[in-house]
């Protein structure tokens, strides 16, 4: 499970960092938004909710994206940038060796609670190295 995860979020990392060299945030990475071609490498898609010129970490104000996918910065509504993606790009590393995004739930309340507060659990059969990148990746600190 790790080695397939390994390829495509360094593929996709490759995709944030080209966005970001351009000074464009993705801002909605979630399973929907990234497919595999005919070859098995993954293609983002769906750049509606992008933002170009973002250049620091609070220039983008908008509220956007889907709710089990959205980062802490996000959500407190003071302004965003880049590391969105990084973040986003943890939940979706999280979420393809897991099974689920980190902190979900059913509920919205909750959902939100627990993406600004809850403890990470990283699941026991989980390698270490995948271990330190999803924890440097959700961290709630841009």
């Amino acid at each position: 499970m790790e080695p397939r995860a390994k390829l495509y979020a360094a593929e996709i990392l490759l995709a944030i960092q080209s966005l970001h060299k351009r000074d464009i945030i993705f801002r909605d990475l979630k399973p929907d938004n990234v497919v595999i071609d005919e070859y098995g490498h993954t293609k983002l898609t769906d750049f509606g909710l992008s933002k170009e010129g973002v250049q620091n970490n609070t220039s983008a104000r908008s509220f956007c994206g889907s709710l089990a996918y959205l980062a802490p910065e996000m959500l407190k509504k003071s302004g965003h940038g880049k590391s969105v993606d990084w973040y986003l790009l943890g939940v979706l590393i999280y979420e393809m060796l897991v099974g689920d995004p980190p902190y979900y739930s059913n509920y919205e309340v909750e959902l939100i609670n627990n993406i600004q507060n809850a403890a990470l659990k990283l699941p026991s059969f989980l390698s270490k190295p995948a271990k330190s990148l999803l924890a440097s990746l959700l961290n709630r600190n841009p």
